[in-house]
This record gives structure tokens, C-alpha cells and sequence, in this order.
């Protein structure tokens, strides 16, 4: 069963020669986006409370982004980040970094072509450190199953999704994935608190074995789509934290999915008090309005790598995406975006409740505007996530379907815009508790 109905209704290009993301299906044709909303051609309505792919911040059709965008590619559509800088590109840092805890004060942003490149930048940046600092022996990853980082080949080689992994395998580097702090489906089989957090013993058993071959950990701070967006227990993090400053290799925080404010904290990690020496940004960076990510490394690991770090895209320092990021960034400063995140969490999950009864789910969660709902398996009488994002399409909404773990059931992902009004908010909860009918 698709996701979503096709929409043979509205279609204009029946001999299409796009490369579509799923080809068994019939595309509708999306006009115009506002706020929380996207309508099609036809005039059909979808309230998003996934934006998108998890990507939308400050909400479709941001008029002062477009404008911000249009500005910059009157001025300076592109240079190339070996060969200038730009007042875009100075000003977006300067913004980024004072969004950032007081622990990356005097941090350095390399800004991305998305979300997956900046992964693999952290990777090779944590390559270059421990390079630098005359440790050729240190090259791998530790990272956690499930999990998941990017579709790049670096990015899967450290992501815990083995179902994306397994046609790419030969392709792989080999690293060492470990249980993820997933309380609702422990990889364990043990239960919080009496478990210790014994997944986060596992961080400290795989760098030990691993024989001083570890150059990083990456962490997720609140897992991503693979995990639903489940919040770990806070004393996980700080724990992986105590593991990698004892054994001095790195710790990289891909907030890619829950940074710039979606938790209601603009760092899903400030929740722990932990700060990572790398930080891995995007989606909600450039809202979605353009392709970006960033990197954002303290400056020792910058000082370090500084003579000779052998990396770059040919669209990476884009002045575009930097405008579009300074603008973005902006929008949340300037309406306190981050902290309307954390007053909404409690009607986001009030507006959620009611699904608490319905056979198909197996639990819930929510923090900020971050929620994740895991269904039972069909065998048990529930639903698939798929299923359940074709029923709520057809209601109208847009959630994120995602298949989770192998053999673990399916899992519902919501993440509206920060900027999504309380009305539409319990809107989601109505339409979603009707899509489970």
C-alpha cells in the first residue's frame, strides 16, 4: 500500500521524466504552501504536521526568507568557499554561534549542502583530528543501532538502518554500531532506570575493544526517525560524554533532526548540559527552503586541523543557503520560536492523548514540537506506519511514516512548524485519532 493515495485527479505530466522518489506512484501537484499548510493544484488541502521530511522551522511561504533569498542572489549568487567569503555567509555564522550554548562561544561553522554532507564532514573532521594530533591509528566511528545519519556512504556506514544499509554493504566502511538508548523497544531487552543505562556502557566497551582505533562517537541526542524521536534518559548522553573525554577521542551530536529549536531547546543535547566537540546541523537550519547543513566544531578541534584539513564542495559556503540560514535564524531569535516550542509540548501532547486508547499503538511520546507514535505489528493487530499515513492523507494531514528497526514495527513521526498555531495543533490530534478509526 502506498503512503499516500495517488493523485491521478491532478496530473499534468503523464509522460513525466522526473526520477520520482517512489516510481510505482502517481504524484499530485503541490501549488502553493503557507504556514502549516500545502494545497495542490485542484485546491485540496494538507495540514503538514511532519514538514516534509522533519525540515520545516518557521513555517512554509516565510515571505522575509524568500526576499532574503532573492536579495542574495541579486548581490552574489555564488563564489566558490575556497576563494571568498561573503557578508551572508560572516553574518549567518556569527548568528549560529550565539544560538549556541556558551560552550561553543568561540566555535567555527562550515556550512553544508544538507544534512548527510555535513555528516560526513564531522567524519572526516574527526579523521583529520586525530590525524593532526598524531593519531594515524584512529578512524572509526561509534554509533548506535538503531540510528541514522544520511543516505551518503559515509553516512550509512555509521547509521543503524539496515534495511538502507544492505544493498550498499560492499560499499561500507566497517564500523562499530552499538545499542541506542530506544527505551521503548530496548535493544537490550532491559528497562529503564534498573537497566543503569547499560546501552551507554556499550559506547565504552566498543571504544575499548576497539583497541585505540576510535576517533569519535556520534550520538543522536533525541533519536531521529529511526527512533521516532524518542527523547533518551538525559543521563545517557552525559555518560557518553564522561566515556569520550576519559579516552580522548570525540564527540560528535547529530542534531540534524532535532537542533534549531524543535525540542524546545534550540540544542536537543542543552536538555543533558552537554555539549559536544562537533555538532551536526540542517533541516530545520534553512527550514527547507533551501538544501542545507552545517558543521559547527569547538576551536580546539579547528586549531587542530587547521594546517591541513583536506575537504570541501563545490557547493559548500553557498551564499544563497547562508542568506537563507541568517534569515531563518532570525525568524526564531526574533519570535522565540525555541521557547514557544517548549510552552507548546503540553498541548501537543494533550492534543495526542486520546491516541493512547486505540488498539494500533503500542506507546507515544512527545517533547517540543517533537512527537512519535509506535504501532504494533499487523501480526498484533495494529497497523502499519504506511497505513496509517495513507489514512491520515486522506483526512488531510501529512504525518512521516517510517518503518523502524527491522522486525520491530512501524513508526509515526510528527514535527509541525514551531510557528504552527494552537488551533491547527489540536486540528493534528483530531485528524490523526480519525486516521486510526
Amino acid at each position: 500500500m502506498n503512503a499516500f493515495p495517488e493523485g491521478a485527479a491532478t496530473l499534468r505530466y503523464p509522460d513525466s521524466a522526473v526520477f520520482y522518489r517512489d516510481l510505482e506512484r502517481t504524484y499530485r501537484i503541490a501549488k502553493r504552501a503557507a504556514g502549516a499548510w500545502i494545497e495542490a493544484d485542484d485546491g485540496s488541502r494538507w495540514l503538514d504536521a511532519c514538514g516534509g521530511a522533519l525540515a520545516i522551522s518557521v513555517g512554509h511561504g516565510r515571505r522575509e526568507v524568500v526576499e532574503a533569498a532573492t536579495r542574495q542572489l541579486a548581490e552574489v549568487d555564488y563564489v566558490h568557499g575556497a576563494q571568498f567569503t561573503t557578508a551572508a555567509m560572516e553574518e549567518m555564522a556569527a548568528l549560529l554561534v550565539d544560538a549556541l550554548p556558551p560552550a561553543y562561544q568561540n566555535a567555527k561553522v562550515y556550512l553544508t549542502p544538507g544534512g548527510a554532507e555535513a555528516v560526513e564532514t564531522a567524519i572526516k573532521l574527526a579523521r583529520a583530528h586525530a590525524l593532526a594530533g598524531g593519531r594515524p591509528e584512529r578512524h572509526r566511528i561509534v554509533a548506535q543501532r538503531p540510528g541514522y545519519h544520511g543516505n551518503t556512504l559515509g553516512a550509512l556506514a555509521v547509521s543503524g538502518r539496515d534495511s538502507l544499509r544492505a544493498p550498499y554493504l560492499p560499499l561500507l566502511a566497517d564500523m562499530p554500531l552499538v545499542a541506542a538508548p530506544w527505551c521503548p523497544r530496548c535493544p537490550l531487552g532491559l528497562r529503564y532506570p534498573e537497566c543503569e543505562v547499560a546501552c551507554a556502557s556499550e559506547v565504552g566497551r566498543a571504544v575499548e575493544s576497539a583497541e585505540e582505533s576510535v576517533a569519535a562517537v556520534l550520538v543522536e541526542p533525541v533519536l531521529g526517525a529511526s527512533g521516532g524521536g524518542f527523547a533518551p534518559p538525559e543521563d545517557y548522553l552525559r555518560s557518553v560524554r564522561r566515556t569520550t573525554a576519559e579516552t580522548g577521542v570525540l564527540l560528535i551530536a547529530d542534531e540534524v533532526l532535532s537542533g534549531c529549536g524543535r525540542t524546545g531547546r534550540f540544542l536537543a543535547s542543552e536538555h543533558a548540559g552537554v555539549d559536544a566537540d562537533i555538532l551536526v546541523l540542517g533541516k530545520g537550519l534553512t527550514s527547507g527552503f533551501l538544501p542545507g547543513g552545517a558543521v559547527v566544531a569547538k576551536p580546539e578541534v579547528v586549531e587542530t586541523v587547521a594546517p591541513d584539513f583536506r575537504h570541501g564542495f563545490t557547493f559548500s559556503h553557498h551564499p544563497v543557503v547562508a542568506a537563507v540560514v541568517r534569515e531563518v535564524l532570525q525568524v526564531i531569535r526574533d519570535e522565540g520560536l525555541v521557547e514557544r516550542a517548549a510552552s507548546l509540548e503540553n498541548e501537543f501532547r494533550t492534543a495526542l492523548k486520546p491516541l493512547g486508547d486505540r488498539p494500533a499503538v503500542e506507546g507515544w511520546w512527545v517533547r517540543g514540537l517533537l512527537a512519535g507514535i509506535a504501532l504494533h505489528p499487523e501480526s498484533a493487530g495494529g497497523r502499519s506506519a504506511r497505513q496509517v499515513a495513507a489514512s491520515a492523507w486522506e483526512r488531510g494531514l501529512l504525518v512521516y511514516p517510517v518503518g523502524g528497526p527491522e522486525g520491530q514495527g512501524d513508526l509515526v513521526v510528527l514535527a509541525p512548524p514551531l510557528t504552527i498555531r494552537r488551533d491547527d495543533l489540536a486540528e493534528i490530534g483530531h485528524r490523526l485519532l480519525s486516521a486510526f478509526a
